[in-house]
């Protein structure tokens, strides 16, 4: 076996307009959490910064911006294909400002372009936690037009010629809070000639995929426990255990999740990059992952037709053995796994008695576009406040039901040089009784047609779940806080 180092990998953190820009507090805490990673700072990382259109120009008209094409980004073979699928700046977002679709004011498109100065600044000078290791380095791409997530990294890939086999791709909110002791060991494993064929893309875990075996069976009716890879490296050397001793389990997914991940470098270039004509403003997860959902479940044992019962019509002529055959061939095409190392968890699937089984995430979202700049006594005031959310039951309202299909739980974050307006909103909740709190809840303004996460009935939200106010529920979840300083 050919021992990988960590100058075979690239990382590209994504930034974009926030409303906490000029500050740079937020990506500053996601640097800080790479130290959490062994040996992450050894590699290059390279910040792929994408440009933002101005929602009115300075004379009060729209501009007439170049990045507002939606020309594809493939050859003209694709033209077709484009012109007939709908872009997110085809909606209704005219002179509004949207810093998901990366149109913002006149202001915060100047506070943004500050933020990159004073970023270059930071990195030139080495200013922690911009300070890579002796073989590491860390640069900007600075793109001069809004491209969106999914265009930037494929343009990322096209200027930079990048030449290491792998590549971990990383959005600037989010953020490792576990340490991860194993990403060489990853890198090994993945060069072995043995998962070639079906690893293509490995996941840190994060709440979407914390015990996705039984969630996804719940949700879907899709058993994945025979398709788990548990791997226990056997049979090295005390020299080579170190680097390549890998002791945990791959769990198959069946949605690709745009969080934190290590990719084969030609599964970008050759494969996802180029499966799709790509916009401004495209999400490769709702591309990509939204397809290969779909044809993982039109393989699956049980498909439901439009009305939501479930029909046996495929499985009436497909055995068992058909079903996981389809199954890997085509999970294999996708091959994106989340690896749960053993030392947080020793098993796949919990048993149905086991109430201590625990899986944990390594990387945390925190949403960018809630987060502010902080007032100069922000910060004290958010850790006081902070613990009086974790101390206190009132707001310790969610707890899943027994047909949810979430792992989803409260938690605060804490980052030096930025303040949460929604917790003033939490806040005020301290002080009102129940039926205050949920007289509270605002009314929703269309149908919602998916299923709430937390009481997994279908036509609400969680956000106008009755069931997530009630206090008669018999597990009370905690609001966790977590320290990203």
């Amino acid at each position: 076996m050919v021992v990988r180092t960590l100058d075979s990998l690239t990382v590209l953190v994504q930034t974009s307009p926030l409303p906490s820009h000029p500050s740079s507090a937020l990506i500053e805490a996601l640097f800080r959490s790479f130290s959490r990673v062994d040996g992450l700072n050894d590699c290059n990382i390279i910040i792929v910064c994408d440009g933002c259109e101005e929602a009115e120009s300075p004379c009060g008209g729209r501009r007439n911006d170049s990045s507002r094409s939606t020309e594809p980004f493939h050859d003209e073979k694709n033209v077709k294909y484009s012109r007939r699928r709908k872009t997110k700046t085809s909606k209704k977002i005219d002179n509004k400002h949207n810093y998901k679709h990366g149109i913002v004011s006149s202001e915060a498109a100047c506070n943004y372009r500050l933020y990159l100065n004073h970023l270059q600044e930071k990195i030139y000078e080495k200013v922690p936690p911009f300070n890579p290791s002796a073989k590491g380095s860390i640069r900007l791409l600075r793109l001069p037009h809004r491209h969106g997530s999914a265009k930037a990294i494929a343009t990322a890939f096209d200027q930079l010629n990048i030449s290491t086999p792998y590549v971990m791709i990383a959005q600037h909110d989010n953020f490792f809070i576990r340490d991860v002791q194993y990403l060489q060991q990853i890198l090994n494993f993945m060069d072995d000639d043995d998962s070639k064929s079906w690893l293509q893309c490995v996941h840190f875990p994060s709440t979407a995929t914390l015990k996705y075996v039984p969630k996804i069976k719940r949700r879907y009716g899709l058993d994945l426990e025979n398709f788990c890879r548990p791997h226990k490296s056997r049979g090295l050397s005390q020299a080579a255990e170190k680097l390549c001793d890998l002791d945990g389990t791959f769990v198959p997914l069946i949605f690709w999740y745009g969080r934190t991940h290590i990719a084969r470098t030609t599964y970008y270039t050759d494969m996802i990059l180029r499966h799709f004509p790509l916009n401004v403003g495209d999400h490769l997860e709702e591309l990509w992952g939204t397809r290969q959902l779909r044809e993982i479940l039109q393989c699956s044992a049980k498909t439901k037709s439009k009305n939501g019962h479930e029909s046996d019509d495929n499985t009436a002529q497909t055995s068992p053995d058909d079903v996981e055959s389809r199954f890997r061939k085509v999970h294999d095409k996708y091959g994106n796994y989340v690896f749960f190392d053993n030392s947080h968890s020793s098993k796949c699937t919990p048993p149905a008695n086991d109430v201590n089984f625990e899986q944990h995430e390594v990387i945390y979202h925190l949403s960018g576009r809630k987060a502010r700049a902080a007032t100069n006594n922000a910060s004290e005031a958010e850790i006081n406040y902070s613990f009086q959310i974790h101390q206190s039951p009132s707001v310790q309202r969610y707890a899943p039901q027994g047909t949810s299909f979430t792992t989803a739980r409260r938690a605060l974050a804490l980052v030096p040089g930025l303040e949460f307006p929604h917790t003033k909103e939490c806040q005020q909740e301290l002080c009102q009784s129940e039926s205050e709190v949920s007289q509270l809840r605002p009314i929703p303004k269309r149908i919602f047609k998916q299923r709430c996460f937390h009481c997994g009935e279908k036509g609400h939200s969680f956000k106008y779940c009755s069931a997530s106010v009630s206090r008669d529920d018999e597990v009370q979840s905690k609001t966790e806080v977590l320290d990203l300083s």
